[in-house]
């Protein structure tokens, strides 16, 4: 039975609720929440007395509502007592605060939970280690050449929960998830794309399997009508194939002896092959997709996969073809000397690094590297011949740096290469690795941010790292 989100709303009327964490997506939440005069409480850890909180306090006093506020070091102290409560998405749910209040009786819950549960339209999402923003975005791209009736949102757009009472059952709702928004959640999308999973947020997660596990919960709670596409590369997914519930079409390859359809390129072209048959049927060409790399035709092969049911193949077509890519992403910023500045903050793992290299390695694109941020436990294996192979001229500014160096000198030689014949160059800021990186490079060459590391060494997040740098590219001999 359709559940009615009107229900819910009357449901919280006599409920004493807390929200953890005033960031990006409980911000609206918390707003929701208010304009229902409900009794509700704001938790967080930022100091009480801060910008932030000070202005947040006044914006919902000057509408007049009223919120308890628990800020600052100790705020989870005063969590005692509460019917329900929405974690923020990095709060892991065995969190001891959260396992106290759950053992009293509250429900935990969060901003997508609800969403999920109450949305009436039809809904996609896509998580992974890397690719989840391109694919996000490129499946609500060609939702949209179909139709009007498109949300986006979770990680990427912004929160939908306020959206719900305008949406129908003919909406269509693309989210981007992380494993903090998927760990503890109990419903499913009707369609999840997994994009590929590598060793990530080990700083936040117990271990490798509980991120691998969170990413499992996109799909865990399907029911036989929904569809499941997952990339046949990656075993850690694929095993599970007899397991799942809803329809399942594989992208890159099928997995072992599976019969289902799959989506893949052949010479030149993305296609698919039907369940139970090995005959290629072109969709489109390589080419339509303007985009660097293999793994953003992978992107688009997933996307393809998922919309398949919902977009003609013309609309498909259009939505790539006109697709640009998205910002911080291997995105070109502009040519001087007849050198090219591309920025890739968006590459916060070594994995991510090791992507957007390939892609300048295949073209045979000779590289300045600009590398480094902060760690956060990542699995550097394999980064050293990669970036030894895309350039002699690497310039490391960040926490980082002496991890990639290290990784560097390990594993240059398994290319035939001596570090010695590499310029290996440590800056402190992004001012200096700037300006020698440009005093190094030559006509032909490209330079290129791919940090390799998150960053929170030294901005609030990537976005920001990203304009940063593009800032200082774009204010170089008074561009």
């Amino acid at each position: 039975m359709e559940r009615k989100y009107a229900d819910f709303k009357n449901w919280l009327k006599d409920k004493k609720i807390a929200v953890i964490g005033l960031g990006i997506s409980n911000q609206p939440l918390l707003r929701l929440l208010a304009e229902q005069k409900l009794n509700i409480s704001a938790f967080d850890k930022m100091p009480a007395d801060s910008d932030i909180a000070v202005n947040l306090k006044n914006e919902f006093q000057n509408l007049g509502y009223e919120i308890k506020w628990y800020l600052g070091d100790d705020y989870l102290d005063y969590l005692i007592g509460f019917d329900l409560i929405f974690r923020t998405p990095i709060m892991m749910p065995y969190n001891k605060y959260l396992l106290a209040e759950k053992a009293r009786g509250a429900i935990i819950t969060s901003e997508m939970e609800v969403f999920l549960q109450y949305c009436p339209g039809k809904t996609f999402a896509v998580t992974g280690s890397d690719g989840k923003s391109t694919t996000t975005s490129l499946i609500y791209r060609m939702l949209k050449q179909q139709t009007d009736d498109v949300y986006v949102g979770g990680n990427i757009g912004r929160p939908l929960l306020a959206d719900l009472e305008q949406m129908t059952g003919y909406s269509k709702v693309v989210l981007e998830l992380s494993s903090f928004q998927l760990i503890d959640l109990q419903v499913s999308p009707n369609v999840a794309v997994l994009t590929n999973v590598t060793p990530n947020h080990l700083d936040v997660h117990q271990n490798y399997d509980e991120y691998i596990e969170a990413k499992k919960q996109l799909y865990r709670h399907q029911s036989n009508q929904d569809k499941i596409i997952l990339n046949g590369n990656f075993p850690e997914f694929a095993v599970d194939w007899s397991k799942l519930k809803g329809e399942l079409i594989w992208f890159n390859q099928r997995y072992e002896c599976c019969t289902h359809q799959v989506y893949q390129r052949q010479n030149g072209q993305l296609g698919y092959c039907a369940r139970g048959s090995d005959e290629f049927v072109a969709l489109l060409n390589e080419s339509d997709l303007h985009l660097m790399g293999d793994f953003n035709l992978e992107n688009c092969l997933s996307a393809m996969a998922a919309v398949q049911d919902d977009v003609s193949l013309d609309n498909i077509r259009i939505a790539v073809q006109n697709f640009k890519g998205l910002e911080h992403r291997l995105e070109f910023i502009r040519e001087i000397d007849q050198v090219k500045f591309y920025n890739s903050s968006i590459d916060s793992s070594p994995e991510r690094s090791k992507h957007t290299l390939s892609a300048f390695i295949k073209q045979g694109i000779p590289t300045v590297l600009i590398m480094g941020g902060k760690d956060k436990n990542s699995d550097y294996r394999g980064l050293g011949k990669i970036v030894a192979a895309a350039t002699d001229k690497l310039i490391l500014c960040g926490a980082n740096a002496d991890l990639i160096e290290k990784q560097v000198r390990q594993e240059a030689h398994q290319i035939g290469k001596s570090v010695s014949s590499m310029q290996i160059i440590h800056c402190d800021d992004y001012e200096d690795a700037l300006e020698r990186a440009c005093r190094i490079a030559m006509p032909g060459e490209s330079i290129i941010l791919s940090p390799a590391g998150t960053s929170f060494d030294r901005f609030k997040n990537f976005e920001e790292r990203g304009n940063y740098f593009k800032n200082l590219v774009n204010g170089l001999f008074g561009g």
